[in-house]
């Protein structure tokens, strides 16, 4: 599970850079939406995945704390 959860947690926030990056240009691209407007919603969705993997990350650690503490 502590693999499972690192693993994650390292997409989530490969995920949020590259929404980071390039997400305002690609929401704006497909959607037809304003730049501004789609800009604010890749830094939001970026904001949202790095929440998550940074939960995923600490969920990890807090079970090799268990583990290590069982042996």
């Amino acid at each position: 599970m502590k693999l499972l959860l690192k693993g994650t947690s390292q997409a989530l926030f490969l995920i949020a850079g590259l929404l980071f990056l390039v997400g305002g240009r690609a929401i704006s691209k497909f959607t037809k939406t304003d730049r501004v407007l789609a800009e604010f919603l890749g830094i939001g969705l970026a904001v949202v995945f790095l929440v998550v993997g940074m939960v995923a990350k600490n969920a990890a650690d807090d079970r090799n704390g268990e583990d290590s503490a069982a042996e």
